[in-house]
């Protein structure tokens, strides 16, 4: 039979859970269900209070003494010091001595500690997933570097082969018939440029004798797109 003093613990094989989802994590068993009385919740209060007051209180201090030189600086800033150092103790002691007596206490643990168990697992869970994450996110970014270093080294090996293309392009703009040194490639070459330059002059002479056929016909080739564009050609071909 359970008591007032038993903490209800839930079969960690009972839910068949995603190592990687973490949302499943998140949504526990007991993430709703630890409820504050009313007088720990004032107790919360009044803890609240008072560090605030104690906030207020400094800074009343700082304002009403005005300039302060090095001395008073300096004793300004080990008394600071000093106080959060004083409230960070406070506050280990406050969470550490409840803690460990719920997971080490044993069957003499009161039952506002032993409430702080499931918690205190979740907790765990919670840092070692955070854990996880956190070298997932170092592995990322760790080879993010690494691939745009690459692309660094990609980029300027690219514009190096650009400049390379272009000079060679270049050179052979520079470069003309007489520069081939393979006698029949070039006799070759030259038989290819008459042959286009006489192909070049025959279409220049049809186009003449044609147009002039259209403007000496007297039909209105000014109407017709594709009269107009051989007339016009033609006109600016010669």
């Amino acid at each position: 039979m359970a008591t007032r003093g038993d903490v209800d613990m839930v079969d960690v094989g009972a839910k068949t859970q995603d190592a990687h989802d973490d949302a499943d994590l998140l949504q526990t068993a007991h993430s709703d269900a630890f409820a504050l009385s009313d007088t720990e919740l004032l107790a919360l209060q009044l803890y609240d209070q008072l560090k605030e007051l104690e906030l207020q209180q400094s800074l009343v201090q700082a304002q009403q003494a005005g300039t302060l030189n090095m001395s008073d600086w300096r004793e300004a800033m080990e008394a600071k010091a000093e106080y959060e150092i004083r409230n960070r103790i406070t506050h280990n002691v406050l969470v550490m001595d409840p803690v460990l007596k719920a997971v080490h206490g044993g069957e003499r643990t009161r039952f506002a500690e032993k409430r702080l168990l499931p918690l205190v697992t979740e907790n765990d869970t919670m840092a070692m997933t955070h854990g996880a994450q956190t070298a997932k996110l170092a592995s990322t970014t760790r080879a993010l570097s690494a691939a745009e270093q690459g692309n660094m080294v990609a980029n300027q090996k690219n514009r190096e082969l650009a400049q390379t293309m272009l000079a060679l392009a270049e050179e052979m703009k520079a470069q003309s018939v007489q520069d081939i040194e393979d006698a029949q490639l070039r006799s070759q070459v030259d038989a290819v440029e008459k042959q286009l330059v006489e192909s070049r002059r025959r279409v220049k002479t049809l186009k003449g004798v044609l147009s002039g056929m259209i403007v000496g016909s007297g039909i209105n080739w000014a109407a017709d797109e594709g009269l107009t564009e051989l007339v016009m050609d033609d006109e600016e071909d010669g």
